[in-house]
């Protein structure tokens, strides 16, 4: 008893084309779902109210490591090019500070997490013009 090659491959051909359609939506939904990590220098900017001002912060610049799809990972690079972060420190009197970096404020597109912010917080010293 000998099977053809024709047979094997043209056998049930309709069932063999439409596992072979699933595997490959399945392959490419497994693909493209795959998470990067990027890091990224943002500026960082505090502002004081009318009267006082911002003498002295520790730094500049924030390293933020954000993770998501390779799309929004794009989107994030190319939409961000001057991204400035800006520290609301009007509440503030005069005086020494140690402010969180709210992580709310980094704007990311839908489906990119931030992972980590260096530093964590932001020294600042407000004193009056």
């Amino acid at each position: 008893m000998r099977v053809k090659w024709k047979d094997l491959v043209t056998e049930n051909l309709s069932y063999k084309l439409v596992s072979l359609f699933i595997a490959m939506i399945l392959w490419l939904t497994i693909l493209g779902r795959r998470d990067f990590t990027l890091s990224k220098s943002i500026e960082v900017e505090a502002y004081a109210v009318a009267g006082l001002m911002v003498q002295s912060q520790n730094t500049d610049v924030i390293k933020v490591k954000v993770t998501g799809p390779r799309n929004a990972i794009r989107k994030f690079i190319d939409s961000g090019l001057n991204q400035v972060l800006s520290i609301d420190v009007t509440s503030f009197g005069a005086g020494e500070y140690e402010i969180e970096i709210p992580v709310h404020k980094i704007d990311v597109p839908f489906g990119v997490k931030v992972v980590s912010i260096r530093p964590q917080s932001l020294r600042v010293k407000i004193v009056k013009k």
